[in-house]
């Protein structure tokens, strides 16, 4: 009678699907052997369980390189099926294909001809050599000094005045000041040029909101400022009458009631039957005076969010280009692209459209595609890739589809016994009908390509990976290696009680790891690092779409262009503790090292956040060619409600440690939150949707004596309740608690801090980030508690070293982390 039970097979590069796969190694007379490839693992396994051998079975995977040209697909059927490393070795499983032949031409540039890519049957769009990812021929040329700041083009302003406008000025007491030199005495009809959306927030009409004052004076209210339909929605409307004299004079703009505009040009006008429509002025009667003041030209600020960027005023689908910039002829390249960081949608993310004109007359550009979402705007930061003209730099190469031929110009070190491996495949291994017990360990994962249908459009975080399960149950991935990725690592969609643990990630065109919906899973102990090679909208680990009940512990991820660790409408009752998550935010802008979206205002997650350290939360982009900073170490975004954030360490971030945006129910207490430097925290109220919030006996720590403590408006106990709090700036005599406060008195007055202290905390070594507190610290007079960050698993890495320019100008204490013991001291995969 056959047995039932447990079978091992094995898997050589050397093998035979023929064989029967038994034996590790072939026989002498090489007539049985180990399988050659995992699908024809797969398939013995099969063929056995048919037969009534086995139910439970182990693939042990020979060391070697194993190359696919075709995904490696799993069904319902095979499920309590492991796939391993034979004893220690490193097997790597390839979703690509090694190029030979390349040979030196001109212009130091080697080719090769590629007869699948003439024949239609292969297309890439990565490329490696030796282990590191190539850039596609490209202008500006990557710079790897300074890749965040350099190596970018901006877009300009239209032949006008306009296009960059202010936004970001919602807070009450933002202010702007203005030098003015009026010709003549008289009446002026005062004309604001703006956008507004205020209406989701409780507020239709901006009228009677904020003022205009005039060298000090009392000033005039600004009315009829309704909603114009959109942020980007721009239109003129005639807001006050100022009577001025002949002369100099400063003009003060502020918002005393709060809510959002979006500002782009104001214009005094003695002519009071002028009226503007667009940016093309009219002229005003003969004898009357026009002046405009573009709003970005402000002599004077105060606004801890304030904001320059391009204007509303463009299209999603063209921008204009300063001149010299680009070359006509770019746009007739066939397959040319244009990769642009958009500041319409909160600089979140970049879009990859399809480069379709060029207009050297109108400085204008032309793009199409899917991903022609956004408003672009002057000041966005763009390059051209995908240009045979354009390969003119070590490590750039270009594939010429038509004729089939690969060019590359050679990086350093270069030879013909290089390896270089383009991708052949999207996934490497793929259960897209569900599994039960199917596992992989010990294996490492490269290549595999990145796609337009991956998920990342805008806001997309991605739906795909090199290893996608769906409705997967009770299956694991643990101690692999992922690199050389054109996707997330692993995407979990739908399903239960997975397991992703041990495995180290890094070298992604997207993210890393991706649970999308589903329930009941356990992420522990990865490295994640070096993410968004090419999407920026990603996560070291994403929780997405109804994700609930899931455990991400003890992980470290860093070096990753947006989130650490977020959650996108993700569900309930999950758990986020003991991770260490460093250096996150890298090339975008409005964003938090822990993350959450909601959207939905009275949801109560139900979710922890515990135990975590979160350190340098950088949140950058540009407004132009100069750096602009927005983050948060835990950010509570979308109206996140009823998550308790307690025992984290959070150090260093632009805008604080942690940021309410206007949920109900989130506790955060016992935590310890380190140099913000506009402020330590946001208490938006969003929508005046927030109640029920608390903020108590956090340390509270920062050296920048011009921050505040929270960003926020008036405030009432019903909102949040904020107290026992230890704060402590060297040197410091009065604390900004907030907008509305001018004093800590009279904050305490309101109700807030009313046993809180002001004091050293008493760090044992703050300049190595080591936080904890030394005994007789006063916070522990106030209820804190010891943290213990026992669990949280320690960087034995140092992180990517930013380029001293990357906080220029900025009080950011230090520019990067500096963990002990490298195990990789910068991007392995940089060209």
């Amino acid at each position: 009678m056959a047995s039932a039970a447990p079978l091992t097979f094995f898997v050589s590069p050397v093998g035979n699907d023929a064989w029967s796969g038994r034996l590790p190694t072939a026989n002498a007379a090489r007539t049985d052997g180990p399988f050659a490839t995992l699908a024809g693992a797969r398939d013995g396994v099969r063929k056995a369980r048919a037969e009534g051998q086995v139910t439970e079975a182990t693939v042990q995977v020979r060391a070697g390189k194993y190359c696919l040209d075709e995904t490696v697909t799993f069904a319902p059927r095979d499920g309590s099926l492991t796939f391993a490393a034979y004893n220690g070795e490193q097997p790597q499983l390839i979703g690509g294909r090694f190029i030979h032949g390349l040979r030196p031409g001109p212009n130091g540039v080697w080719s090769v001809a590629l007869p699948a890519v003439k024949e239609g049957t292969w297309s890439f769009r990565s490329l490696f050599v030796d282990g590191k990812r190539m850039v596609r021929a490209r202008h500006p040329n990557f710079d790897p000094t300074d890749p965040y700041r350099k190596g970018f083009l901006y877009a300009a302003r239209d032949a006008s005045a306009f296009g960059v406008s202010v936004g970001c000025i919602h807070n009450v007491g933002d202010w702007m000041e203005y030098k003015l030199t009026v010709p003549t005495d008289g009446e002026y009809a005062l004309w604001t040029f703006y956008g507004a959306e205020n209406k989701p927030f409780g507020n239709d009409n901006m009228g009677g909101r904020t003022v205009m004052k005039v060298d000090e004076g009392e000033g005039a209210l600004l009315q009829n400022l309704p909603d114009t339909g959109g942020w980007s929605t721009l239109k003129w409307t005639q807001n006050a009458t100022l009577k001025l004299t002949a002369g100099e004079h400063v003009l003060h703009w502020e918002n005393l009631k709060g809510g959002g505009l979006n500002l782009e040009a104001f214009a005094l006008s003695s002519d009071l039957a002028w009226l503007p429509v667009s940016t093309r002025l009219p002229a005003v009667a003969a004898g009357k005076q026009l002046l405009l003041i573009q709003a970005e030209n402000f002599v004077a600020s105060h606004g801890p969010q304030l904001t320059v960027i391009g204007s509303g005023s463009g299209e999603k689908d063209r921008f204009y280009y300063a001149a010299g910039d680009l070359q006509p002829e770019w746009a007739k390249a066939p397959g040319a692209e244009m990769h642009i960081f958009q500041t319409g949608n909160c600089r979140a993310f970049k879009e990859i459209c399809f480069l379709t004109g060029i207009d050297p007359e109108e400085r204008l550009v032309t793009l199409s595609g899917p991903e022609c979402t956004s408003v672009l705007q002057a000041g966005d930061r763009y390059f051209v890739e995908n240009v045979r003209d354009l390969l003119d730099a070590p490590g750039e190469w270009y594939v010429d589809q038509q004729a089939g031929v690969l060019y590359l110009m050679p990086p350093k070190g270069f030879s013909e016994k290089s390896e270089v491996m383009a991708p052949t495949v999207g996934r490497i291994i793929e259960a897209p009908e569900g599994a039960d017990g199917l596992r992989f360990t010990g294996l490492t994962f490269r290549g595999g390509d990145w796609s337009f249908d991956d998920g990342c459009v805008a806001y997309g975080m991605g739906n795909n990976g090199v290893l996608y399960l769906k409705d997967a149950r009770n299956c694991a991935v643990s101690n692999c290696s992922f690199t050389n990725l054109g996707k997330d690592a692993v995407c979990l969609e739908g399903g239960e009680g997975n397991l992703l643990s041990g495995n180290e990630i890094t070298d992604s065109a997207e993210g890393g790891i991706d649970v999308n919906g589903g329930k009941g899973n356990l992420i522990e102990k990865n490295h994640i690092h070096h993410l968004g090679q090419v999407y920026k909208h990603n996560g070291g680990i994403t929780l997405q779409n109804g994700a609930s009940d899931n455990t991400v512990r003890q992980n470290i991820v860093h070096d990753v262009t947006r989130y650490g660790i977020t959650m996108k409408l993700a569900g309930h009752d999950n758990l986020i503790e003991h991770n260490r998550v460093l250096n996150t935010n890298l090339e975008t802008y409005d964003t938090g090292g822990i993350e959450v979206t909601q959207q939905d205002r009275d949801d109560r997650s139900g979710t922890k956040i515990v135990g975590n350290v979160v350190g340098d939360t950088v949140g950058y982009s540009s407004t132009g060619d100069q750096p602009a900073f927005l983050s948060w170490g835990i950010y509570l975004d979308s109206f996140a409600g009823g998550y308790t954030v307690t025992n984290n360490v959070v150090h260093r971030s632009q805008h604080g440690g942690i940021m309410f945006q206007g949920g109900k129910d989130n506790l955060v207490f016992n935590n310890i939150f380190v140099d913000g430097q506009v402020g330590q925290g946001h208490i938006s109220n969003f929508a005046k949707n927030q109640t029920g919030c608390t903020l108590e006996r956090n340390v509270i720590s920062f050296s920048n004596p011009q921050a505040l403590l929270f960003a926020s408006g008036a405030l009432t106990p019903e909102v949040i309740r904020i107290d026992r709090n230890l704060y402590f700036c060297p040197g410091l005599t009065e604390y900004k608690p907030g907008y509305s406060y001018k004093t800590f008195a009279e904050w305490q007055q309101a109700g807030f801090d009313v046993h809180s202290i002001l004091g050293d905390p008493l760090f044992v070594n703050a300049a190595e980030d080591d936080y904890r507190l030394k005994p007789d610290s006063p916070a522990f007079k106030l209820g804190f508690e010891q943290i213990d960050l026992s669990q949280v698993p320690s960087c034995k890495c140092r992180l990517e070293k930013l380029a001293p320019s990357f906080f220029e100008g900025k009080p950011w204490p230090r520019g990067q982390s500096v963990i002990t013991n490298p195990l990789r001291s910068e991007n392995p995969h940089a060209p």
